[in-house]
């Protein structure tokens, strides 16, 4: 079994610039973030809207590029090469697939199209008949049958789950080592998103592709994911295998955030945290902990320096100062 990671960030930094010229603003999207991508294994993202997710996704798609911080594919350091040539192959090897399957296929083109274009683009296949087969079984991998039928469609013909099998299959056209699922079912009807995830856990399997899973649901984490790390106004403040961080939150905010997740058992239950305000403004966010003003544990030291990771037993680990030291 491999123990290094195929994918490997360490201390990823975004910040954008917001405003106009006589009111310009740094927003702090993505703070210090390290991540680790197993072949065969699923880490899934968790937090809210504005946490920095999706930023950190595109940051690994190299999508967008980092203020700071360092990129490791197969132990190499992507960032040091940004030749066109290895960008391409960098993204033949890492692929993502969007959250909005609307609008990340083209409306103008036909599905056999859209996988023929990664097909030309990184020569994977080149002669018409092999494209053709390619493509077929391509719909086949990702149950769009007949695939034949599926290939002259274009994608307002299509449901939201078929649209998102099609970008399923796109990512697959170039055989990746790596999936970025940015909310993949985030956008599909409740009774579809199970058939998405267990295809993806099919890929994981049966290709051991290493898969980013970025969701709000706590519940398809808990499904799909093997590592969970959790993020909070740009910064990741715990992460672990999904199983024992979800039965034994350590910090705050995680324990807020899955207090507010409906019990079946249960049914729908109210917040057993009682916790006061939003996420913060990314621009406003200062040296230590976003979440000490909501914190009902926050210590003075909390508003002047961010937790260093505090590394627990069974590869937990966790920000916050109720652990420093333990």
């Amino acid at each position: 079994m491999q123990t290094e990671p195929i994918l490997e960030a360490r201390d990823l930094t975004k910040h954008f610039v917001a405003g106009g010229a006589m009111s310009r603003q740094t927003v702090k999207a993505v703070q210090n973030v390290s991540i680790k991508l197993f072949p065969g294994k699923v880490t899934a993202v968790v937090g809210e809207s504005g946490s920095g997710k999706s930023t950190v996704v595109r940051m690994l798609a190299r999508l967008i590029e980092p203020t700071s911080g360092q990129m490791f594919f197969k132990q190499h350091n992507v960032l040091e090469d940004k030749g066109r040539r290895t960008l391409l192959s960098y993204r033949g090897q890492v692929q993502i697939i969007f959250q909005d399957p609307f609008s990340s296929l083209n409306p103008v083109h036909r599905v056999g199209y859209v996988l023929q274009r990664p097909l030309r683009i990184h020569h994977i296949a080149n002669q018409k008949r092999q494209i053709q087969q390619r493509v077929h079984d391509l719909l086949q991998q990702v149950s769009l049958i007949p695939a034949a039928d599926y290939a002259v469609k274009y994608p307002h013909q299509l449901s939201g789950g078929q649209r998102q099998r099609v970008a399923i299959a796109r990512a697959l056209a170039v055989e990746p080592k790596v999936i970025l699922a940015d909310e993949p079912v985030s956008m599909l009807d409740v009774s579809i998103r199970l058939g998405i995830l267990n295809l993806m856990a099919k890929l994981r399997d049966e290709q051991r592709i290493a898969f980013l899973y970025v969701t709000h649901d706590i519940a398809s984490a808990r499904y799909f994911a093997d590592e969970l790390l959790v993020m909070y106004a740009g910064h990741a403040v715990e992460g672990g295998d999904t199983e024992s961080l979800l039965q034994d939150p350590l910090h705050p905010y995680t324990q807020l955030l899955i207090s507010a997740v409906p019990d079946p058992a249960r049914g729908l239950r109210t917040a057993e945290i009682k916790i006061k305000g939003e996420i913060p403004s990314l621009t406003a966010v200062g040296d230590g902990c976003p979440f000490a003003d909501r914190c009902p544990h926050v210590l003075p030291k909390c508003r002047e320096a961010m937790p260093p990771a505090t590394v627990l037993p069974g590869k937990r680990w966790v920000r916050c100062y109720l652990f420093d030291g333990k």
